[in-house]
């Protein structure tokens, strides 16, 4: 446990898994990105309409700004963007993200922790405290709305990837309604069947509700409700699905899910035509997809020279 906090061990066993000719490739891929021009985003202000959040963390931080300048390129928007950095990142890292995104709002751990945790401790969260502190993806739960005064809040995963214009998402952003806009997932991923959610909790739980890409009315996450819902032992476990079942319980108890289409895919297979898609988000196994396929369709376009 005490090697699994040093990055130079996890870097090791990364590129232990992987062989190293492929790490090398990886990472030279990964970090073409950083010879793209950086991004001018506008600067928060109080309720915004929309403001764009994505957690990320030192080994994917070169992805989140593979996500994010793909969405800004594709998207044409100017949405203001706040970055949370989880765990230990380095200056170097933390650096990097605000010289692409000069305008942004690059939140480390360091700096978010007392605030969130004082905010959770004066509303009485415990559960929700004490699940953050065991599930990093939490912090997509808690932090993004206490850190925001926007109307609503845009929420990418730093394993997403753009290739065309997200018309449905810049639309449902330009006029938003109450209801939660989600990616469709390829199954119901959540820490509690839809079975239990309506016997012990009363709620008729959305199936394949991915946080993926999300588009929040920032009132309609309601930490309170949460904080009720971690009542139950099987959703307060701390698996990487927590906070993507407490998103579907809240939306689903209000009855405010709704779909992006298809072609913001959530799939495991390889060999799907990233020219016939929005966006993909290349969750789980699909990960190493994001780089055998993804990165390099949108090197293949000129997506790099072109920003």
């Amino acid at each position: 446990m005490r090697l699994r906090r040093r990055r130079a061990w996890v870097s090791l066993r990364r590129i232990q898994r992987e062989g190293v000719w492929n790490s090398f490739r990886r990472w030279r891929l990964w970090s073409s990105i950083l010879d793209s021009p950086a991004v001018i985003t506008r600067t928060a202000t109080k309720r915004e309409p929309v403001e764009v959040h994505l957690l990320c963390h030192q080994g994917d931080y070169l992805c989140a700004l593979w996500a994010l300048k793909s969405f800004y390129r594709f998207a044409s928007v100017d949405y203001p963007l706040a970055i949370h950095l989880q765990g230990n990142t380095s200056p170097a890292a933390a650096a990097k993200l605000r010289r692409h995104f000069p305008h942004a709002r690059v939140i480390s751990q360091a700096d978010a922790d007392p605030h969130v945790v004082a905010w959770l401790q004066d509303h009485a969260f415990t559960r929700l405290l004490a699940a953050r502190s065991l599930s990093p993806f939490m912090m997509k739960l808690t932090d993004f709305p206490v850190f925001s005064t926007a109307v609503h809040m845009l929420t990418l995963d730093s394993d997403v990837l753009f290739f065309r214009r997200p018309e449905e998402l810049v639309a449902a952003s330009a006029a938003p309604s109450e209801k939660g806009v989600f990616q469709r997932d390829l199954a119901s991923t959540y820490n509690i069947t839809e079975e239990q959610a309506l016997k012990h909790l009363g709620i008729r739980l959305a199936p394949r509700v991915n946080t993926g890409i999300t588009l929040l009315a920032r009132e309609n996450i309601r930490l309170d409700r949460c904080e009720e819902y971690l009542k139950c032992p099987q959703v307060a476990r701390p698996t990487g699905w927590i906070e993507q079942t407490l998103h579907a319980l809240c939306a689903s108890e209000l009855d405010r899910v709704a779909y992006l289409p298809e072609s913001y895919l959530v799939s495991l297979e390889p060999g799907v035509n990233s020219a016939e898609l929005t966006a993909r988000h290349y969750a789980g196994p699909s990960r190493p997809l994001l780089t055998s396929e993804g990165m390099p369709y949108l090197v293949s376009t000129g997506f790099l020279r072109r920003q």
